[in-house]
């Protein structure tokens, strides 16, 4: 019984243990299926946030690549240059204007767009491919052959056709600002040289057509690097690249890195690779050209190397390639010694994966790094852009708020502004340490013939944003004012001609407030009798109040209007004769053009064209020219201040430049507040001003300060030589000592007349003023 009970009582314990046994592995299945239960549903909720935020991801990369992927800023274009057969160009000329233009002259041949060779007397060039106006133009070859320093003929050496026209493409001179502070030029991935892209690739991202946007090997090589080394490497590909520069901050944490991986994949699944590399081509950051970050390849290579992006060679693609790991730290403007070791670090690689073989290698790790200085091709242009901002809003109006992508195309010449920055930089700083220190000035040079504003400098320091002075600032332009009255008189040819007799002798005049006005010539002296042409070439006061006292100050006031001066700014004042008129030099600029353009007057303009980033023209500026004045007087009155440099205030300038014909006058205002002069040769019309911005006296005369920037400005771009179609009823006769005409004789010199009867000149005195010691309106002023 015992035995049996204790039997039971064990049998009772095992299964009371078995049970307790089952139950607990049953609990434990139970936590095993709610714990796998609940990380399934765990799972399920994070793939389902991860498939949302995949969408959301998806429509931000969709929504921005599929549209505008940049604001881009509108790129200025200079002048496009225009050569036609005969036109007046000498091979030099042309040379002038392909450097201008970024070309780059060969030896023997030129083998790429961009480059040209000179030959005896022609000029072979590899024209770039080019988008005009009016459509895209494709690269080919031409030779331009001269004659007698003209253009005799223009030639295809593709395919052995002439040309009646050939357009050289515009030198891109600057971008308008984009919203975000970017600068960036968009090229075509098909525009880009393969050898760049083979570079950057074997660089950056030597698996980039093999993975899905996200690199594990490369992960694990930055991981393995970063453990074992405590070196930071990146393992970001391309595709991630191009999402964090596109999408992303520079933000150094977990999720960032997670949501540019993600990022990274669905672009990649959603977009070829041949976009994805156009998209990182465009966008790579490159560093700041003063408060604007320069992005993309294509407006790197204009920054630091001067030409396109597929003119670029090899060593110089695998120096914006190595800048592509920092743009700070291998900046070849401030870093050079680094950046030159990180390019031989790029062709290493290069040559290591077959790009390039080692003799190559070896020449081009030999090479100097060739960057441009700093501004040197792409410069902000402060005060020609000014103007150019203007004249948008004023063509475009509120479309000048929507610029992103236009194509802009100015007239700006940038052989004439870099020539004129530098004549105005090293004169003002000369002029300065023997004058003043606060010594200011503007310069504009303009189309004799078009009125397009080819340059603007606005103050001393010409690259520097500020006041400008030469668009804005009024100023009394003294001796310039006075061909204004030779013209008024020279149109009345019947009273005046340039060998009329003009008085110089001291006068009186009483003004509105009872005042006497009594002006006198620079020099304190009196001839008695002046010659009207000799009066305007030695810039005398006297004769020339004289003159314009007797036509009478609204004769002169209406050849002002005429010669596109506003009539607000004219006074009525017999001081205004002698420069008491104050405009800007952009106003005096068309004063003269229209003087020295056979009476012209072609309005001011500094635009061409404007394109959308679709290329669809919303603008086009046409030639427009009025005449102004008689082209008689006109060209009298020119060949009058030809006479300035021949033999009167300018005639430092004969030495050198005597052969060019040039026309000038100096001109300063009362007490020498003023410094004045402008030039003009067979191409431009040059104002030049130099003053204090508060008025105050300075030490300078238009000879002494003004003249001096125009004469080194020829030194650095030569001049054209002026020569003026005669007008019709136009004669070349010569007078004798006395001035009068001679039909038979040879005559001490000869001067133009304009008549219809040469022959009836010399029958007797042609002199429109008298020999009397003052005019009769003198007399009676003297009396009253």
């Amino acid at each position: 019984m015992i035995n049996i009970r204790c039997s039971l009582n064990k049998s009772k314990k095992t299964t009371k243990t078995n049970k307790k046994r089952s139950a607990k592995k049953v609990k434990k299945k139970t936590l095993w299926r709610k714990l796998w239960s609940f990380l399934f549903k765990v799972f399920l909720v994070f793939a389902a946030v991860a498939i949302i935020y995949g969408i959301y991801l998806d429509q931000q990369i969709k929504e921005r690549i599929d549209g505008n992927v940049w604001e881009l800023p509108a790129a200025v274009y200079g002048q496009i240059i225009d050569l036609e057969p005969d036109s007046e160009y000498s091979l030099s000329d042309v040379v002038t204007m392909l450097v201008g233009a970024q070309y780059r002259q060969q030896d023997t041949k030129a083998t790429r767009p961009g480059e040209f060779i000179v030959s005896n007397d022609t000029v072979e060039i590899y024209r770039r491919p080019f988008t005009f106006p009016d459509g895209e133009e494709k690269a080919f070859r031409v030779k331009i052959s001269f004659y007698d320093n003209h253009i005799d003929r223009i030639t295809n050496l593709d395919t052995g056709r002439d040309f009646g026209l050939l357009r050289i493409d515009p030198k891109l001179i600057t971008m308008l600002h984009s919203p975000n502070g970017e600068q960036r030029l968009f090229v075509p991935l098909k525009e880009f040289p393969d050898s760049l892209i083979q570079t950057l690739i074997a660089t950056e991202d030597k698996r980039f057509y093999n993975h899905f946007g996200v690199s594990l090997y490369s992960i694990g090589r930055a991981i393995f690097v970063n453990l074992t080394t405590g070196r930071t490497e990146g393992g970001s590909t391309l595709t991630q690249q191009t999402v964090k520069n596109l999408f992303l901050t520079n933000e150094r944490s977990l999720s960032r890195k997670i949501r540019e991986a993600y990022m990274a994949l669905i672009l990649d699944a959603r977009y070829s690779k041949e976009r994805i590399l156009e998209l990182y081509l465009n966008e790579v950051y490159f560093g700041q050209a003063g408060s604007e970050e320069i992005h993309g390849f294509p407006l790197a290579s204009l920054y630091y190397f001067g030409r396109p992006v597929n003119e670029l060679t090899l060593d110089q693609q695998a120096v914006l390639v190595g800048m592509v790991k920092g743009a700070s730290l291998y900046n070849p403007w401030t870093q050079p010694k680094q950046v030159l070791e990180r390019r031989n670090v790029v062709l290493k690689l290069t040559q290591q994966q077959g790009i390039i073989d080692d003799e190559l290698y070896n020449l081009l790790s030999q090479r100097p790094l060739s960057v441009l200085p700093k501004g040197g091709v792409i410069s902000p242009q402060p005060a020609f852009m000014q103007v150019v901002r203007s004249e948008l809003r004023k063509q475009l109006g509120d479309k000048a708020d929507h610029l992103s992508g236009m194509k802009i195309f100015t007239t700006f010449d940038p052989v004439a502004q870099a020539a004129a920055e530098q004549a105005v930089t090293n004169q003002i700083e000369s002029l300065r340490k023997s004058t003043n220190k606060d010594l200011q000035t503007a310069m504009v040079i303009v189309s004799r013939e078009t009125g397009e504003i080819r340059s603007i400098i606005g103050s001393a320091e010409p690259r520097y944003p500020g006041y400008n002075r030469a668009w804005l600032t009024r100023r009394s332009i003294g001796s310039l004012a006075k061909p204004s009255t030779y013209l008024t008189a020279l149109g009345q040819p019947d009273n005046y001609q340039l060998n009329s007799w003009l008085n110089d002798n001291p006068l009186s005049i009483k003004v509105d407030n009872g005042s006497y006005w009594q002006p006198k010539n620079f020099d304190r002296k009196y001839r008695d009798r002046v010659m009207l042409v000799d009066a305007l070439a030695l810039s005398l006061n006297v004769p020339t109040v004289n003159l314009g006292m007797e036509l009478g100050l609204d004769a002169s006031k209406n050849t002002l209007e005429e010669l596109g001066v506003p009539a607000d700014r004219i006074p009525n004042l017999p001081s205004r004769l002698l420069g008491a008129l104050e405009l800007t030099p952009l106003e005096t600029a068309q004063m003269f053009q229209t003087i020295t353009n056979n009476g012209q007057r072609s309005p001011l303009t500094i635009l061409r064209y404007v394109l959308t980033d679709k290329g669809k023209l919303v603008y086009q500026s046409y030639p427009q020219q009025l005449q102004a004045v008689s082209a008689q007087s006109a060209y009298l009155t020119t060949y009058a201040m030809q006479q300035v440099v021949e033999s009167g205030t300018s005639r430092s300038l004969k030495a050198k430049y005597g052969p060019f014909k040039l026309a000038a006058k100096t001109g300063t205002s009362n007490d020498s507040r003023d410094s004045w002069f402008t030039g003009i040769d067979g191409k431009n019309v040059s104002v030049i001003w130099i003053g204090l911005d508060d008025h105050s006296p300075m030490k300078l005369t238009g000879a002494t300060g003004a003249l001096k920037i125009y004469s080194e400005y020829l030194q650095n771009n030569p001049p054209k030589k002026l020569v003026l179609p005669m007008p019709q009823n136009i004669f070349m006769m010569p007078i004798d000592s006395n001035g009068q005409w001679q039909c038979g004789g040879s005559g001490v010199r000869t001067l133009p007349v304009w008549t219809v009867n040469p022959q009836s000149l010399c029958s007797g005195s042609n002199q429109s003023v008298s020999d009397k010691s003052a005019p009769s309106w003198v007399s009676k002023m003297l009396n009253n």
